[in-house]
């Protein structure tokens, strides 16, 4: 805006001033464009017209104070007895700003009413600077956040790669010598302890394979999301002993932008997480739906529930959890909506665009 300011007075702005000096002052006030047009003024009825004295001091560059004398009211248009005085911005006439009566009484006003605007103009350009600052911080922070996310997403990754294709391989080899020196073991007490060994490499390969799912499920690049989301409700169920219905609309055999998956993905990883470890659920139903150019996700816990407001305590979503979630959610333009009561459960909404705002893109 501040910009803006050195070119054009904004008309509603003017008017504002103009009957806040003139209801202070008791004089009949108005204010003149960088062309001479008068674009507020005390008296409705001048404006758009033009205080052609203004008109051609603007015109000629000459930019000083001037008086405006009964015979100038009777030789120029759009002009009445009094004092004109500029409004500069910046070193630069961004109108002019007139106070009816004698002149040499109205002089001291108009002065006054003109530093009075250029102050509000000052302050205006100020603040507009102060939020711009702040938005291209916001703009910063966000951007910063999404390339954290991304690495970690990809040192994840990584991670989880050679979790399946080096340590599972290495362990399932070592699981097939265990059990081949069983089976031609010399006696029964060697046999057990080669089988004791070999349970244990199972179970340290099954504890891989979910510290792999974990940090970066494979289908989830492979095969996509919804893929990757049925496995996941399916160890879940396992692991925890909470029943998980999946509804699912539109989103049969389709794929979508990565961070987009990855963000729902993640999302629902968190939340599920939540409810098992502090909402007592039995039951937990999730909505998967592609509508409306959105991407919705619902998860409904049948669980205790909490306060509403208050998931940032002991009991229901942590406050890491949720910053997290929506911190997620953000950089893609979405929302997340959380609702809950005191025993009836805790279901959490999330929308995501398909299609993400320029601005949004360019970060």
């Amino acid at each position: 805006m501040a910009k803006g300011l050195k070119r054009q007075l904004d008309a509603r702005f003017a008017q504002t001033l103009v009957d806040i000096v003139a209801a202070e002052l008791n004089k009949n006030v108005n204010i003149t464009d960088e062309h001479g047009v008068i674009i507020a003024s005390f008296s409705t009825e001048r404006i758009t017209q033009v205080h052609e004295i203004a008109a051609n001091m603007l015109q000629t560059g000459v930019i000083r104070e001037c008086a405006v004398s009964e015979e100038d009211e009777r030789q120029w248009k759009g002009v009445r007895k009094g004092w004109n005085v500029p409004i500069l911005f910046e070193n630069h006439c961004v109108g002019v700003i007139g106070v009816s009566g004698e002149p040499d009484t109205s002089a001291p006003y108009a002065r006054l009413a003109a530093r009075f605007v250029e102050a509000a103009l000052q302050a205006n350009a100020r603040q507009e600077e102060l939020v711009q600052a702040l938005n291209e911080k916001k703009e910063l922070q966000s951007s910063l956040m999404n390339r954290i996310i991304q690495a970690q997403e990809e040192e994840r990754r990584r991670i989880s790669r050679e979790l399946h294709d080096e340590t599972s391989q290495a362990l399932t080899s070592i699981i097939v010598g265990l059990r081949v020196l069983a089976a031609g073991a010399k006696g029964q007490e060697e046999e057990s302890s080669l089988l004791q060994m070999r349970d244990l490499a199972v179970q340290t390969l099954e504890a891989v394979h979910h510290l792999a799912v974990e940090l970066r499920p494979i289908l989830l690049d492979d095969l996509g999301l919804l893929a990757a989301v049925q496995k996941y409700i399916e160890g879940y169920m396992k692991q925890y002993g909470i029943q998980v219905q999946l509804h699912v609309s539109n989103m049969h055999r389709e794929r979508f932008p990565s961070e987009l998956e990855t963000t729902i993905y993640r999302i629902l990883q968190e939340a599920l997480t939540n409810a098992a470890r502090h909402a007592q659920a039995e039951q937990i139903d999730i909505t998967l739906a592609k509508q409306r150019g959105k991407i919705i996700l619902v998860v409904a816990d049948n669980g205790i529930g909490f306060a509403d407001g208050r998931y940032t305590g002991h009991q229901g979503y942590t406050a890491l959890g949720i910053y997290g979630m929506r911190e997620r959610t953000a950089l893609l333009d979405g929302t997340l909506e959380i609702k809950s009561s005191p025993g009836d459960g805790t279901t959490l909404i999330v929308e995501i665009p398909l299609r993400r705002r320029k601005k949004t893109e360019e970060i």
